[in-house]
């Protein structure tokens, strides 16, 4: 699957727009400690995602990992980001539950515009939690 594309994905899953629609709500509430970091790094991808700050999203948000696919697509993370942001749906989403395994997490996302729930990935880099994928 192109780089671009599966950034596309990442961010459509998360009901992320380019600034039009109600925010979502801030889910993170529900949680506390390890597993409340792991939601806030969700919740902030939304909230930069409708800010069009493609700037904070590839420097604080996205996983290296993530970054390098990317970047084999022969853009850099800024316009892959911009790209996926213009693909973007906007609807609501909630962080409905979080596994933390060490420096691996999960965090399964619902959203009101559809019937099934998505599993973001997440990893610890440099005492941050950061969006390594989208699962199945």
């Amino acid at each position: 699957m192109p780089a671009s594309r599966l950034l596309a994905l990442v961010l459509a899953a998360a009901g992320l727009a380019t600034g039009c629609g109600k925010a979502g709500s801030d889910s993170a509430n529900d949680f506390t400690g390890v597993k409340k970091d792991v939601a806030g790094t969700v919740e902030d991808l939304e909230s930069a995602a409708r800010k069009s700050d493609q700037g904070q999203i590839c420097r604080s948000l996205l996983a290296s990992s993530l970054i390098d696919t990317l970047r084999s697509s022969g853009k850099s993370c800024t316009s892959a980001v911009s790209d996926a942001l213009d693909d973007a749906d906007t609807f609501d989403m909630t962080v409905k539950s979080v596994t933390v395994t060490g420096t691996t997490a999960t965090a399964v996302v619902d959203s009101k515009e559809k019937s099934t729930n998505d599993t973001f990935r997440l990893v610890k880099e440099g005492g941050r939690w950061k969006i390594g994928s989208l699962g199945d």
